[in-house]
């Protein structure tokens, strides 16, 4: 059994769900970031993100991860992916949709 919430319940969710209708489950364009404030850091220690992922920036917590194939189809794609990820909106600054740079597809 996968974890119930951090980021490999997060992904394995989404690969689970892509499988299921026989797609690629990450969208190859889009990333989702999360801003979080820094007085929830024993939080996030618990959810254990990588260091790719999780970066220290300005004071805060930069979250960033790969979105799901059909996100834009989705409701409420993003408070499902904070259910997933075992965040609470409280910890967060910011959220947002970006492009994505990473030349790892």
């Amino acid at each position: 059994m996968f974890p119930t919430k951090g980021y490999k319940a997060y992904k394995q969710h989404w690969e689970d769900q892509a499988a299921f209708m026989d797609k690629q489950p990450w969208e190859q364009d889009k990333i989702l970031k999360l801003i979080i404030s820094t007085d929830f850091d024993s939080n996030l220690k618990e959810l254990q993100f990588s260091n790719h992922s999780l970066k220290k920036e300005n004071g805060e917590y930069t979250l960033r991860v790969k979105v799901p194939y059909n996100y834009h189809e989705l409701d409420d794609f993003e408070s499902k992916s904070l259910e997933l990820l075992g965040i609470q909106e409280n910890w967060l600054t910011n959220i947002s949709l970006e492009n994505s740079h990473c030349s790892n597809r």
